[in-house]
C-alpha cells in the first residue's frame, strides 16, 4: 500500500510529504525526519509487492542496500540508515537539494562541453566506487544526477553533481538511456550497461536530444552521431560518446575508467584543441582535489613506517626484510581477506624472531623487548600489518578512480616501500 501524505514511520521518526518518483519495482518518497530534516526514502513498490518473485526481490533489494550504505563517495548520494517497515526494507537516503540535469536543460538549454564534462567525470568517479562495491546503478540518465544548490556547490568549483535513484533488479529506467541488455532478460548486465547510460546522458546534455532507444536501434534506426546534432562538440567526445553508446556490449569499454580516459585522448587524425587541455587540466585539478585520498596514503606510508621500525629494533635479518617488502603487495594482488591471513602469519613470525634474535640477546633489545612482552610484541606485529592491509585495501579502491589499475599499484607499491625503509632508517637511528 502506498505511503499517504503526513503518514509516520518508525513511530514518529519520519513523515511522509509526496512521492518523488516510482519505477515499476521502486519508489521514492521525500519525508522529514525526527529533526524536521529533509529525506528520501526507498522501498519497493506495491507492483513490486504482488509479483510472484516478491521474496527475492526484496532480498535482493536488501542486499543492495547494505552494500550501497558502505559505499561513501561525494557524489553518490548518501545512505544514513536502513529501516524495516512492516514487512519492507527501507533505505533512507541524504535528500540533495538542488536541479537535476534534465530540468537545467530544459530550463537554460545545453551543457557548454567544459561544464558537462566537469559533471559527467564526478559521476564517473561515484561509478567507480561503486563498482567497486559490486554494485551497478543501472539506471543512469539526467533526471537521476543533482546539480547540488549553488551554495552548497560553492566549494567545488560551482559545480558539483550527485547521483541518486539506483534502479532495483533488471528494472528499466528511462528509456533512451538503457542499453539492449536491460531489455532482455537472458542477457547479464555489467559495468558496461552503466558505462552505456553515462555516454547516453553525456549525448543529451550536449545536444538536448534524447538518443534513439535500444529496442529501435534493434530494429535499424541508426544513432545519431551528437557531433551532427551539435558542430561545436569536439572529435575527441564525439568519438567518445559513440563508443561508449556501442549497441553490444563487448563492444564498448569494459569499467567507467576506460571510457572517461576517452574523454581526454585526442583521436589520431585530429589537432588538439583547446577545449582538449582545458579538460586535461580539469583532470588534473581533480586528482588533486580533497577527493584525492592523500589521508590514506598517510596512513599506508605511518603503518608501514612502523613495521619497519620494530623490525630495526629487533635487528631482522635481511630475509625478513624481503619477505615483508614482498607482503607489502598483498593486499593490492591478493585482496583484504587474504592479506589478512598473512598478517597473523607475520605475527607468527615476528614472535619467532624474537623468541631466537639473530645478533641480540633478548635483554638487550631496546624500546619494544623492555616494554612489552613476547606474546604483546607478536599482537603488536599483526596488528600493524593489519592496519596497513586495512589502508592499502581502501586506498586502492579510491585511487582506481583517478589511475589505472597498474598505475594505482605502482603508487600503494612506492609509498608502500618508502614507509617501510624510512621505519628501517630511524629504528637503527635510535637504537
Amino acid at each position: 500500500m502506498t505511503w499517504t501524505v503526513g503518514q509516520k514511520l518508525q513511530g514518529s521518526n519520519y513523515t511522509i510529504e509526496k512521492v518523488l518518483g516510482e519505477g515499476s519495482v521502486g519508489i521514492t518518497y521525500l519525508a522529514r525526519n525526527e529533526n524536521n530534516r529533509r529525506v528520501a526514502i526507498k522501498t519497493l513498490s506495491d507492483r513490486a509487492q504482488q509479483r510472484p518473485d516478491f521474496d527475492k526481490l526484496h532480498q535482493d533489494f536488501l542486499n543492495d542496500a547494505l552494500r550501497l550504505a558502505r559505499c561513501t563517495h561525494p557524489h553518490i548520494v548518501r545512505v544514513a540508515q536502513l529501516i524495516q517497515e512492516g514487512a519492507l526494507c527501507c533505505m533512507v537516503m541524504e535528500y540533495i537539494e538542488g536541479e537535476d540535469l534534465a530540468s537545467r536543460l530544459e530550463n537554460q538549454g545545453i551543457l557548454p562541453e567544459d561544464e558537462a564534462l566537469r559533471c559527467i567525470e564526478q559521476i564517473g568517479a561515484g561509478l567507480i566506487a561503486v563498482h567497486d562495491r559490486g554494485l551497478l546503478h543501472r539506471d543512469v540518465n539526467p533526471q537521476n544526477i543533482i546539480l547540488r544548490s549553488p551554495q552548497a556547490a560553492l566549494s567545488k568549483g560551482g559545480v558539483e553533481a550527485v547521483l541518486i535513484d539506483f534502479s532495483i533488479a533488471r528494472e528499466v529506467g528511462a528509456n533512451c538511456f538503457a542499453p539492449i541488455e536491460q531489455y532482455e532478460k537472458e542477457s547479464k548486465l555489467g559495468v558496461y550497461t552503466d558505462v552505456y547510460g553515462l555516454a547516453a546522458t553525456l549525448y543529451a546534455i550536449l545536444t538536448g536530444e534524447l538518443p534513439v532507444a535500444a529496442p529501435a536501434r534493434a530494429e535499424n534506426m541508426p544513432l545519431v552521431a551528437p557531433k551532427q546534432l551539435n558542430p561545436d562538440i569536439s572529435d575527441r567526445i564525439n568519438q567518445a560518446i559513440l563508443q561508449g553508446m556501442a549497441f553490444h556490449p563487448y563492444e564498448r569499454p569494459q569499467s567507467i575508467q576506460q571510457w572517461l580516459q576517452l574523454l581526454y585522448s585526442d583521436p589520431v587524425t585530429s589537432p588538439q584543441s583547446s577545449t582538449s587541455t582545458t579538460s586535461k587540466k580539469t583532470l588534473r585539478k581533480t586528482v588533486l582535489s580533497q577527493d584525492f585520498p592523500w589521508g590514506l596514503l598517510a596512513g599506508v606510508l605511518l603503518s608501514c613506517g612502523w613495521i619497519g621500525f620494530a623490525l630495526a629494533q629487533i635487528m631482522a635479518p635481511n630475509w625478513v626484510w624481503s619477505l615483508v617488502m614482498g607482503c607489502a603487495l598483498i593486499p593490492q594482488i591478493a585482496g583484504y581477506a587474504i592479506a589478512i591471513f598473512g598478517a597473523l602469519a607475520a605475527g607468527v613470525l615476528a614472535l619467532t624472531l624474537i623468541i631466537e634474535p639473530s645478533s641480540k640477546t633478548l635483554s638487550n633489545m631496546p624500546l619494544l623487548a623492555t616494554a612489552v612482552s613476547l606474546s604483546e610484541m607478536a599482537v603488536w606485529y599483526s596488528v600493524l600489518a593489519i592496519i596497513f592491509c586495512a589502508f592499502s585495501t581502501s586506498v586502492r579502491q579510491q585511487l582506481k578512480t583517478f589511475f589505472t589499475r597498474f598505475q594505482a599499484f605502482l603508487i600503494l607499491t612506492v609509498t608502500s616501500w618508502l614507509g617501510i625503509g624510512l621505519g628501517r632508517l630511524l629504528g637503527f637511528m635510535y637504537q
